[in-house]
């Protein structure tokens, strides 16, 4: 009795596949379709470039369009059909980007993929720094004064930035606020700006003694090797502190990100001097 069940109950199953699906949507017709490649890969220069494709089904008044998701891809061009062609602004950073070209024709698109490489002397640097050290000079002027500085090679063992061959991200910082601990003494959480006019503002970190510093075989660094900053900004996180600064290297204006992770201490200078 059981099998003749499950005969009958396979016919009706058979049956009911046969049976037309209500409310079947079926896709619409493709009309454009890509004929150049869906990934591109360009030099790190600023570059024209170009793509093509067909398109399977004329739509009146419809037109072939384009856009990017990024600001450095633009300047469509549709002057011949089948091809269009754009720019691409030269990458000023240490590692490749991509962007995402969409091509629309009434109702149907397409993507392409560009990746443009990394430049070769980039001017947007992102650094990991593996020290962040420094000192604690109390009030000065009126203001607490942190003394810190980034750094691949760490201070000298005089606690002083006269490590051979090392560079040196410092910042002067003053600000309201004391440190809440002076057994570990770091930088209150918070963001703190760059003063070029060493005005005297809270929460800023002045330009008479802030700057990239560059040392030599020796552990010093010539005035030409104190780059100080254009602009910058110092943000305090908990367990990671951020310096973002704009300079001048060999002329040309350069970003500098330079992040540390982890714990650090300054040192207790209050009695001393800078």
């Amino acid at each position: 009795m059981k099998r003749v069940f499950a005969i009958l109950s396979l016919v009706a199953v058979m049956f009911a596949a046969c049976e037309p699906v209500a409310n079947d949507v079926t896709n619409e017709a493709q009309q454009i379709k890509l004929t150049s490649a869906a990934e591109m890969k360009i030099g790190s220069g600023s570059t024209m470039a170009f793509l093509t494709y067909e398109i399977l089904e004329v739509v009146e008044g419809a037109e072939v369009t384009a856009e990017a998701n990024v600001e450095w891809i633009g300047s469509f061009k549709y002057n011949q059909q089948g091809k269009i062609t754009f720019s691409a602004e030269a990458n000023p950073d240490d590692e490749p980007r991509e962007g995402v070209i969409t091509v629309s024709y009434d109702k149907s698109q397409f993507e392409v993929k560009v990746i443009q490489a990394l430049s070769e002397a980039p001017t947007n640097k992102e650094i990991k720094a593996n020290y962040l050290q420094g000192k604690y000079y109390g009030l000065q002027g009126g203001m607490y004064n942190y003394y810190i500085a980034f750094s691949d090679l760490g201070m000298s063992s005089d606690n002083m930035f006269y490590t051979p061959n090392a560079h040196y991200y410092i910042v002067d910082l003053y600000m309201m606020e004391e440190p809440a601990d002076m057994n570990n003494i770091v930088i209150p959480v918070g963001e703190y700006d760059y003063d070029p006019t060493n005005s005297g503002i809270e929460n800023t970190f002045v330009e008479s003694w802030s700057w990239y510093q560059i040392n030599d075989e020796a552990g010093n660094a010539s005035s030409t090797n104190q780059i100080n900053y254009d602009k910058g900004k110092l943000i305090v996180e908990e367990g990671k502190v951020t310096l973002e600064v704009t300079l001048q290297i060999n002329s040309i204006q350069e970003t500098h990100k330079v992040v540390y992770e982890g714990d650090y201490s300054l040192l207790d200078c209050t009695n001393e001097g800078m």
